[in-house]
């Protein structure tokens, strides 16, 4: 009796290998293109794909849940120094920027979500430590403004405390961030970009590659069931 030529267990690994060449193939897109689209009732698809999206766990148990894409940031350059304090800032606190949820009647802080600035190392930027971080706030600005009222927001604008406008930032849209201790709020000398949920919707906001390998976007996504 003749041996089969591909063994069950050969046959297993092409499987398993196939399914991360998949997810990695999702995971790194630079632009999905299912915002708006039902995740598959499928649970594993919903998570691999949840993930590829950046969204949460949680979530991904919904097999009825929606992602809608309802607005987008203006690119931010990743290089210099300026570059080197964003990554900074999107992978302190485990990444806590990269992917922010924002449920009905909740209010975010960018300096909570940093944690405290004591941890990161940032580099000094026209004198100023861990300049950068203020064009990175303003970009969650631009991706929310679509869909929340001027009131969502709470920051100190950049133009009226400094005069200085930031590129690509509309000046109504510019924040000014100063992180003392990673506490949330403007008080005490600190600048903290607060924004608050007034939607019924639960809504997300992920970190993503730009229009190029040198530049993200933050997308703000409003989650359905």
């Amino acid at each position: 009796m003749l041996r089969p030529k591909v063994s069950l267990r050969v046959a297993m690994i092409v499987l398993i290998v196939s399914a991360i060449v998949l997810y990695l193939d999702h995971r790194y897109a630079p632009s999905p293109v299912v915002f708006g689209r039902p995740l598959q009732q499928n649970g594993m698809f919903a998570l691999i794909w949840s993930q590829a999206m950046g969204v949460t766990t949680a979530f991904a148990s919904s097999s009825s849940a929606r992602f809608v894409l309802v607005g987008e940031s203006a690119p931010l350059s990743l290089a210099g120094d300026v570059g080197y304090n964003v990554r900074a800032a999107l992978d302190a606190s485990n990444g806590a920027l990269r992917n922010v949820i924002i449920r009905p009647g909740e209010t975010w802080s960018f300096n909570a979500s940093v944690g405290p600035p004591a941890r990161v190392h940032v580099r000094v930027v026209a004198g100023v430590p861990g300049g950068g971080w203020c064009d990175l706030a303003s970009r969650y600005v631009q991706a929310l403004r679509p869909v929340l009222p001027p009131e969502a927001f709470a920051f100190s604008n950049h133009v009226r405390t400094t005069g200085i406008g930031l590129l690509n930032v509309a000046d109504e849209d510019a924040v000014a961030i100063w992180n003392i201790d990673g506490q949330p709020g403007s008080f005490g000398g600190r600048q903290d970009l607060q924004i608050t949920n007034t939607t019924e919707a639960t809504l997300q906001l992920v970190v993503v590659e730009g229009p190029s390998s040198d530049q993200i976007v933050v997308r703000a996504l409003q989650v359905e069931w």
